[in-house]
């Protein structure tokens, strides 16, 4: 089988929020892809005010934002579907017409 691999530009933000039903605040980390940072570039938000709306909708009050940090996240793609796989015997799956018989 040909190993075929997939990587992902991510940035983690260390995030204060503050649940205003109890008042506590606690620390937290958001993880965004580039493409989200890219997407919302493009109509004029920047990655604080999605922050802020992603955890909005969650019901938290976010306090403070920190620096984020850079990594790549490199995943095997045949390893990522066997391991669906494994966890789908059973279940019905959807397949494509081309599918090996044993899909089938």
């Amino acid at each position: 089988m040909l190993h075929t691999e997939l990587t992902i530009s991510v940035r983690l933000f260390p995030v204060l929020i503050r649940n205003p039903e109890d008042g506590k605040t606690m620390k937290d980390e958001v993880v965004l892809t580039r493409e989200q940072l890219q997407a919302c570039q493009l109509v004029g938000q920047s990655s604080k005010e999605l922050i802020h709306r992603l955890y909005g909708r969650r019901g938290f009050e976010v306090v403070d934002i920190y620096k984020a940090t850079k990594r790549e996240i490199c995943m095997s793609l045949d390893e990522l579907y066997q391991a669906n796989f494994m966890r789908s015997v059973g279940k019905r799956e959807k397949v494509s017409v081309d599918a090996p018989e044993e899909l089938l």
